[in-house]
């Protein structure tokens, strides 16, 4: 994903649920339904606004203009792109369901780590410094062993 200037655009994560699952812990349902029908179909192929509302309708009611609004809060956190194309716009993902689950895991390990060591961690956005960087491996090491134990036989 990239800007008129060509520099690259994160997806902008500002909510996390620990109560939800999945992508509804950094999306709203409808914004969920919605990125789990275009990661649907290929990605290279647009989908309109019309196609996702007849999509969402057939599961429960719902106005043309929410899905509409929907779709273009989902363009400004950068999760869609769209394109105008004869008379439609299509809407594509710009990023693959595993590369957005990949970013947001990180994303949230990453503010939760750095928020939790203090000023030691290094500048916001900057570089996290060695000694956090460790204690980050030891932490996914700990998840890994602790899994692994509860997986049955």
């Amino acid at each position: 994903m990239t800007d008129a200037s060509g520099a690259a655009q994160e997806p902008d994560f500002t909510v996390f649920r620990t109560d939800r699952r999945g992508i509804r812990k950094v999306l709203g349902d409808l914004e969920a339904e919605i990125m789990e029908l275009m990661w649907s179909g290929p990605p290279e192929q647009g989908i309109t606004v019309r196609e996702i509302f007849e999509a969402l309708r057939a599961r429960r009611p719902l106005a043309y203009t929410t899905v509409m609004t929907t779709m273009a809060r989902l363009g400004r956190k950068h999760l869609l792109r769209v394109e105008r194309h004869d008379q439609a716009y299509l809407y594509y993902p710009n990023l693959s369901e595993e590369r957005f689950v990949s970013r947001f895991v990180t994303r949230v390990l990453e503010d939760l780590l750095v928020g939790f060591a203090g000023s030691e961690a290094g500048p916001p956005g900057g570089p996290i410094d060695p000694a956090t960087a460790e204690r980050m491996r030891q932490i996914l090491d700990e998840i890994a062993r602790r899994r692994a134990a509860q997986e049955p036989d």
